[in-house]
C-alpha cells in the first residue's frame, strides 16, 4: 500500500495489490485494485482477467462475462476466458455456446474436476456423446473410482435419455459396493426407462430397504406402480411410508393424488387437507383441493383455495390461472369487478410464463366479454403460436 501511495498511477502496483487481496480472500478490495489497474491501462489483459475472475466469484457474472469477452477479442487463444464464458453460457442453459467455449478452453475445462459436470452436461444436451462416452469409460475403469462423480454422471445420462449408459454407470457403483438408496432409486428409474419393470421393481424395493425414512423412495416407488396401472399397490407403498413418517406432507399429498386417480374424492380431499395443514407454505395441496372443489361445482370455495395457493407461492403461474378459472366459472353472470380480478390474475400468470397458452386463451374470452374484440383476438393469436 505504501508503494501505491508513492506510485498511484502504476497499473502494475494496483495489479499486485489486487493479487494480495485475492490471496487474503478479500475479493471486494481486490476488485477495486484490479479495476483501477484496468482503468490506468485498458490493455492490461492480465489485470482484466483477474478482474473478471473476481467478479465471477462475487456473483456479478454478467460483469465478469463482459470482461472476459473483451479479453478474447484480443487474446483468442487464452484458455481462462473461454472457461468462464462456457460456465456463463451453461448457467443460462445455452448448451451449444457452452460446449463451444469449453472446447476452446481445452484441458482447463475437460480435465477440471470442478467443472466436469457442466462440461459433461453441455455435450449431452447437444447430443454429442464423444466426451461423455470417454469420461464414462475413464471413471468406471479408474483404480480409485470417484463414486459421487459416477452417480452424478449416471443421473445426467438418465436425464438426457441415455439409459444404457446410465445403467452402466450406476451398476458400476453397485458392483463396487458403493450403492445407496439414491443409487438404487435412480437405477430403478433407469431400468423402467429401459423397459425392464421387474428389475425396476427390485431396485425400488432395495432403495426403500436401504433408507426406510426417506420419503422420496416411497414417492418414486408409488409413482412407478401407478404408471404401470397398479394404484392399489402404489397406495400400499405410500401407506408403508406413512407408518414410518406419519407427518410427511409429501406422502399425504401423494396419497391424495392416488386416491383421486381411483375416484375416491373425499378421502383424497382429506389427504390434501392434512398435507396442507402440515406444510401450509406448500401450494400444491391447495391447488389439488381447489381443482377438486371446482370439479364438484363449488367454484366459490375453489376461489378461496386458489387465492391461498397464490399467497403461498406467488411465482406459480398455475395458481393465478386456476384462480381466474374459478372466478370466471359463473359464465355470463360474472360481474365487472370479478372479471377485472380474473383478468389481473391472468396477467400475473402470463408475466410468469409468457408461453402459457391456457392463460392467453382465457384472457381472450374475458376480453371479448368485456367488449374488447381486438384485445381478445391478440390473446387468441398468442395462444395458438
Amino acid at each position: 500500500m505504501d508503494l501505491h501511495r508513492v506510485q498511484p498511477s502504476d497499473a502494475n502496483v494496483c495489479q499486485q495489490i489486487g493479487i494480495a487481496y485475492t490471496q487474503l480472500d478479500n475479493l471486494t478490495e481486490a476488485e477495486k485494485f484490479y479495476r483501477e489497474a484496468v482503468r490506468l491501462n485498458p490493455q492490461f489483459w492480465a489485470a482484466r482477467k483477474n478482474l473478471g475472475t473476481v467478479l465471477w466469484f462475487l456473483n456479478r457474472k454478467r460483469e465478469s462475462e463482459r470482461e472476459f469477452l473483451a479479453v478474447t477479442k484480443v487474446l483468442p487463444a487464452d484458455l481462462v476466458p473461454h472457461l468462464y464464458l462456457g460456465l456463463a453460457a451453461y448457467e443460462r442453459r445455452d448448451f451449444p455456446r457452452a460446449k463451444m467455449e469449453f472446447e476452446r478452453a481445452g484441458t482447463l475445462a475437460s480435465s477440471n474436476p470442478e467443472v466436469l459436470s457442466a462440461v459433461f452436461e453441455s455435450y449431452l444436451a447437444t447430443r454429442d456423446m464423444s466426451f461423455p462416452g470417454r469420461v464414462l469409460e475413464q471413471v468406471t475403469r479408474a483404480d480409485e473410482p470417484d463414486s459421487p462423480l459416477i452417480l452424478r454422471l449416471g443421473a445426467l445420462f438418465l436425464q438426457y435419455g441415455e439409459y444404457d449408459r446410465a445403467a452402466v454407470a450406476l451398476e458400476q457403483l453397485v458392483a463396487m459396493h458403493k450403492d445407496s438408496a439414491e443409487v438404487w432409486r435412480i437405477l430403478a428409474e433407469t431400468y423402467d426407462r429401459q423397459g425392464k419393470p421387474d428389475q425396476a421393481y427390485r431396485a425400488y424395493f432395495r432403495a426403500e430397504e436401504d433408507d426406510p425414512h426417506a420419503e422420496e423412495n416411497y414417492v418414486a416407488f408409488a409413482e412407478f406402480a401407478s404408471a404401470h396401472g397398479n394404484n392399489d399397490y402404489a397406495l400400499h407403498v405410500v401407506a408403508r411410508g406413512l407408518q414410518r413418517l406419519p407427518k410427511s406432507a409429501t406422502l399425504l399429498f401423494e396419497q391424495g393424488i392416488l386416491q383421486a386417480l381411483k375416484g375416491e374424492r373425499e378421502p383424497a380431499n382429506a389427504s390434501f387437507k392434512e398435507a396442507s395443514g402440515l406444510k401450509p407454505e406448500w401450494n400444491l395441496p391447495l391447488l389439488a383441493l381447489g381443482v377438486s372443489r371446482l370439479e364438484s361445482g363449488d367454484a366459490a370455495q375453489a376461489v378461496v383455495l386458489f387465492q391461498k395457493a397464490r399467497t403461498a407461492d406467488p411465482g406459480d403461474s398455475r395458481a393465478h390461472y386456476l384462480y381466474a378459472i374459478a372466478l370466471s366459472r359463473d359464465g355470463g353472470n360474472i360481474s365487472v369487478e370479478t372479471r377485472a380480478k380474473a383478468i389481473a390474475a391472468l396477467h400475473k400468470a402470463i408475466a410468469i410464463d409468457t408461453k402459457d397458452a391456457r392463460s392467453h386463451a382465457l384472457l381472450g374470452q374475458l376480453d371479448l366479454a368485456a367488449g374488447k374484440p381486438d384485445a381478445a383476438a391478440l390473446e387468441w393469436q398468442t395462444a395458438l403460436k
